[in-house]
């Protein structure tokens, strides 16, 4: 069975995700940069730190959703349910970021999941 949709469904979603988080490492690099001009603002300067590592778990999210979409043949449920898993927790971590690639990899996922082999008569 071809599986062509769910790899280029997840693959898509990997690119974005590494596009997305990326942009939140950048921002959080900004934040940074603006809480060491005002010293006196220490709660942004923590939130931006924490903005960077949230940037950087999702950066690696999403080589694990590139690798898992090119490993869905081997094993579609257990690759679909990783799928599933890494586009959930990326809309925890970087919310509104996380819109675009977290739809594609629910999508790749849940079609890994659901779809089964054609009944073959012998």
């Amino acid at each position: 069975m071809t599986r062509t949709a769910e790899f280029v469904l997840g693959l898509i979603g990997g690119i974005t995700g590494v596009i997305a988080s990326i942009v939140t490492i950048v921002f959080g690099f900004f934040m940074v940069g603006i809480a060491a001009i005002m010293p006196e603002d220490v709660w942004s300067g923590l939130f931006s730190f924490g903005m960077m590592g949230m940037g950087v778990l999702v950066f690696f999210m999403s080589g694990f959703a590139i690798v898992a979409s090119c490993m869905i043949k081997s094993n579609p449920k257990a690759w679909g349910i990783g799928l599933i898993i890494v586009g959930g927790v990326g809309f925890i971590l970087i919310q509104l970021l996380w819109i675009v690639p977290g739809v594609l990899l629910l999508i790749s996922g849940i079609m890994c999941v659901s779809r089964k082999p054609p009944y073959e008569d012998f």
